[in-house]
């Protein structure tokens, strides 16, 4: 598997049935996204791609409240990954805390103008994490792109994934590699394909 850009165009609101577009924007707003800046609302490249598939790898800063809150979509049903990411979201929390209640992994000025600021690093009060709101939001958005566009297929894996009895997290910090004849099939069980796609949401 290598990055690649630019081969698939990249998710945006604006390309997404009016229905899920609202959809996204009440999400936006209900975690403190500030209206006027909606239009900036942009998740950039995919992250990799393997053959047809494009593949976003999904560390430990993706699970926590806000994730699990983004996963909560009339369309949420038809990604592969949902179930096991709510429970990544909300079990997974204390990791992603470490990881990232600090820095630019916390707030930068792009994602407090998106949602009005944050709380003090590591604080999860009334405004907590203006980075961790975004990449969520983001999620969705990639998330429900890939539904509704003929030209998208999407798979997820995430850190805590086990895969052919490797753990993806200790696999990638070992340098381990991952068996071919586990991560085909796991990697087609977590695939939203382009035939026979849902036009909704």
């Amino acid at each position: 598997m290598e990055a690649k850009e630019g081969l698939v165009p990249w998710a945006t609101i604006e390309a997404l049935p009016a229905t899920a577009a609202d959809t996204l924007l009440v999400i936006f707003r209900e975690l403190g996204g500030v209206p006027a800046h909606h239009a900036a609302l942009a998740p950039g490249g995919w992250d990799m791609q393997a053959d047809q598939v494009l593949i976003e790898f999904d560390e430990d800063l993706h699970f926590n409240r806000y994730r699990a809150f983004s996963l909560a979509t009339p369309w949420s049903a038809e990604l592969p990954w949902s179930a096991t990411y709510r429970a990544y979201s909300t079990g997974m929390e204390g990791m992603c805390l470490n990881a990232g209640g600090h820095g630019g992994k916390w707030a930068n000025s792009s994602s407090d103008r998106l949602f009005g600021g944050s709380d003090e690093k590591e604080v999860l009060g009334p405004l907590g994490s203006s980075r961790w709101k975004q990449r969520a939001l983001y999620d969705a958005i990639n998330d429900a792109y890939a539904l509704c566009s003929t030209q998208v297929s999407l798979a997820r894996v995430s850190i805590h994934d086990q895969i052919g009895g490797l753990n993806v997290n200790q696999a990638t910090k070992k340098d381990l590699l991952l068996e071919p004849e586990a991560l085909r099939p796991f990697l087609l069980a977590r695939t939203v394909p382009v035939e026979g796609l849902s036009t909704s949401p």
